[in-house]
């Protein structure tokens, strides 16, 4: 089975989709189908011909007979292009809204001469007078958002592309297989133990960055994939592997050695688990429903 499968339409289950797969198939499609929330979803291993898949998808289940023969007309640039907006509007709308407020964040500290006076209501605790409050202060205020919104302030531009790259790539994956809803709500649980944990690691110091979600999304992925095989949520060992040595010389120190800043060793900890924890849950419940449909 292709490693790297995209996502086309759905179909109601009782829907007989073997004539769209051959004729798919004779225009060199490489097709798969699962069972994705009650209905019949398709996915093809071509990522540039998306777009192409989804209209020809849509031609057949409107009109109920072949597929025209006339060739598309379309250019490449123009599918390209219509590709990437499909992408982000109809894949992943909460991935990319996170990773363009963590660019936001990145900015609002590269531009900030003041002392964090720009991102200052990001931060875990407020600030005041150039000196952070007691986290006390940030409960008894109400400033309950602060314990999430740390994840949006990255200090320098290789702390968010790293982090932007890599949630892109991984995070993407479960937004598209479980919902843009179940993919927020594990940024909103793993970012805010992630946070919590940073905080009784190094109390009051100015701490952010995605690292701890990246590392749940990570967890997240690793343990589900353990129990459920879904097409979406292939991935390469190595990355695990690469991470889990990132995570281990950050205790050591040496990589506060090569790049500026302390690494948020506590919060990439507790994001990898918070994360493994939140995966294992879901796999429970999804091979539950499985065996239950069985």
């Amino acid at each position: 089975m292709s490693s790297d499968w995209h996502a086309v339409t759905s179909f109601p289950l009782k829907q007989n989709l073997s004539p769209l797969l051959s004729q798919l198939k004779k225009r060199g499609f490489t097709c798969h189908v699962t069972e994705e929330k009650g209905r019949q979803q398709l996915w093809i291993g071509e990522k540039c011909r998306v777009v192409e898949a989804t209209q020809l998808s849509s031609q057949w289940n409107s009109k109920g007979r072949e597929l025209d023969r006339q060739p598309n007309s379309r250019t490449d640039q123009q599918d390209r292009g219509e590709l990437f907006i499909f992408y982000l509007l109809r894949y992943s709308p909460v991935n990319i809204t996170i990773i363009l407020m963590g660019l936001l964040g990145a900015l609002l500290v590269h531009f900030d001469t003041n002392m964090l006076s720009y991102a200052h209501f990001l931060l875990f605790q407020p600030l005041a007078n150039g000196a952070l409050q007691p986290f006390s202060v940030t409960l008894e205020s109400g400033q309950y958002w602060r314990l999430l919104t740390p994840i949006f302030l990255h200090f320098g531009t290789f702390h968010i592309l790293f982090n932007g790259a890599i949630l892109w790539s991984m995070g993407t994956r479960i937004e598209r297989a479980k919902s843009s809803f179940h993919y927020l709500l594990l940024v909103v649980v793993v970012g805010t133990v992630s946070n919590i944990a940073q905080y009784l690691a190094q109390p009051n110091a100015i701490f952010g960055g995605l690292s701890g979600v990246v590392y749940g999304v990570i967890g997240y992925i690793a343990v589900y994939q353990t129990f459920i095989t879904h097409p979406l949520l292939q991935f390469s060992r190595s990355i695990i592997v690469f991470f889990i040595v990132w995570l281990l010389l950050g205790f050591t120190g040496v990589i506060d050695l090569l790049i500026p800043g302390k690494v948020a060793n506590a919060s990439h900890l507790s994001g990898l688990i918070a994360g493994a924890v939140i995966g294992y849950l879901v796999a429970l419940r999804d091979k539950y429903r499985l065996t239950d449909l069985n």
